[in-house]
């Protein structure tokens, strides 16, 4: 499907389950649902529009237990930060500019498609993947010992390693947040980071390791059809590679997950994420930079969708400061959509009102610089240099540009003011020759 309608039914099927969060509860049943539904979503909830707008950030009440949710993860957030700060100290806890908070359905090709994310986004470190931070010898010997490796050892592990320096400009976190516990420290380290950027601002040494953070929540969906077949196809394919190397000898055996064998465990996978790991990520999504992608079709279409969702976006990233500084500025684009129209208009009204300059011009340019062109074809590019008497002429230079241009060059003024003279640097699509 076109980019715009699949991200449109993404979007849909994120109001629908909001729809769906007070009609199951509410016992009640088709239009009456329906109403009441919206009524509470449009009124009641406060909230105008489903919109995703980055630059709104609208609450999302979390019934009678959010209190002690939001109590729980205050508890875990400083218990973790006040360990990590107290060995560190303040100046220490320099976290990454920016971090992709990256969560994606089962079989939505995580793997192959945060090198997209990452290219895109110009990360070069490694991604932190949370379930390979759960077998490291930190979370072993803990095991060893006999401790639970709860939400409180993961996050420590975690913000430990993205205090390594190698993060510094940019990373992606693939599998965090999973709860909304998790999801309010990820609120809450934003919040901390945002405190050491407004006390470190001025000093003239650490201002720019504690520059403002940068949060993306990224979302690779595909719908449970989709993410069961993937997955049952990802177990027939590692089974029928362990059988080969049963079979020769030769090789590594996979691991195959019971979820990757059974149709019934690959759905209940599924709907674990859509009603904890995706509960989590939207509620990041309301604060933070919000990426919803369509992962389901191809590698290159969902490259595609990921290089359209990507896309670098200045009154986002930057400071409020700096944007506001440079945006009254037109952006490239802006300037290209009207330059044809605009071209035409500078040619007739050379026509109009400069006549003779403009014929004078123009035989010029056939008289001399189209030899000069002709004879340097092959290489694609010449110089032409303007007469003395015209190195000053803006008027000419200019005309001469737009005569060229119009005809299918590319043309730019290069005054020399050493030598009181002036030149166009003309370009083209030189000829392939093969030997």
């Amino acid at each position: 499907r076109h980019y715009d309608t699949t991200t449109t039914m993404l979007r849909s099927f994120r109001q629908l389950r909001r729809i769906q969060r007070i009609i199951r509860p509410s016992g009640l049943r088709g239009a009456s649902a329906l109403l009441c539904a919206a009524r509470q979503v449009e009124g009641k909830w406060g909230r105008a529009s489903f919109s995703t707008s980055n630059s709104q950030k609208t609450s999302v009440p979390e019934g009678k237990n959010s209190k002690t949710v939001d109590e729980n993860a205050e508890i875990l957030f400083t218990e973790v930060w006040n360990s990590i700060a107290e060995s560190r100290g303040q100046e220490g806890m320099v976290f990454p500019r920016e971090i992709m908070w990256l969560g994606g359905a089962p079989g939505s090709g995580k793997g192959t498609n945060t090198g997209f994310i990452m290219r895109e986004r110009g990360y070069t470190a490694e991604p932190i993947v949370v379930s390979s931070l759960l077998n490291s010898p930190e979370m072993q010997k803990i095991k060893a010992e006999g401790g639970l490796v709860g939400d409180k050892e993961v996050i420590k592990l975690l913000f430990e390693e993205l205090l390594k320096p190698e993060y510094r400009t940019g990373v992606v976190v693939d599998g965090m947040p999973r709860t909304k516990i998790q999801a309010k420290v990820v609120s809450r380290l934003h919040d901390k980071m945002m405190q050491l950027r407004n006390i470190y601002r001025n000093d003239p040494e650490k201002g720019n390791l504690f520059e403002r953070p940068i949060f993306r929540i990224c979302v690779l969906f595909v719908d449970e059809m989709e993410a069961v077949a993937r997955q049952l196809g990802r177990g027939e394919k590692a089974m029928r590679h362990n059988e080969k190397v049963d079979r020769t000898g030769k090789g590594v055996k996979q691991d195959i997950r019971p979820t990757d064998m059974d149709p019934a465990l690959a759905a209940k996978r599924y709907k674990s994420f859509e009603d904890q790991t995706l509960d989590a990520l939207e509620y990041l999504g309301e604060l933070f930079i919000y990426n919803l992608i369509n992962a389901q079709g191809s590698y290159a279409k969902v490259e595609e969708n990921i290089i359209k969702e990507m896309e670098y976006q200045s009154s986002l990233e930057l400071n409020p400061e700096t944007h506001d500084i440079i945006h009254e500025l037109p952006r490239a684009d802006e300037i290209i959509q009207h330059a044809r129209q605009n071209l035409v208009r500078r040619l007739d009204g050379y026509a109009k009102d400069h006549e003779a300059m403009f014929v004078s011009v123009t035989s010029e340019l056939e008289n001399d610089c189209y030899p000069l062109i002709a004879q340097n074809v092959i290489g694609g590019r010449c110089e032409y240099v303007f007469n003395e008497a015209d190195a000053s002429n803006e008027l000419k230079h200019q005309m001469a540009m737009d005569i060229l241009s119009d005809r299918g060059f590319q043309a730019s003024i290069s005054p020399n003011h050493a030598t009181s003279s002036a030149s166009l640097q003309i370009e083209w699509d030189a000829p392939k020759i093969r030997s």
